[in-house]
């Protein structure tokens, strides 16, 4: 286990994340593939969660 100075768990935290971002990933890939969403829609959410965490946003 890799705790932090505040006791959390990091690689523990670290794997939820990385789940997360490639559940959301199939997710949205599910919805393009529904035509649900269109390209332009999902770079649009891409762009928007970039900025929020301050990194380059991927094209679709």
């Amino acid at each position: 286990m890799d705790v932090n100075a505040d006791g959390e768990d990091t690689g523990s935290e670290r794997a939820e994340v990385h789940f997360l971002a490639a559940l959301v990933d199939e997710l949205m890939r599910k919805m393009m593939a529904a035509g649900v969403m269109t390209q332009a829609d999902l770079n649009e959410v891409e762009q928007a969660a970039a900025q929020r965490v301050g990194s380059a946003s991927r094209a679709w």
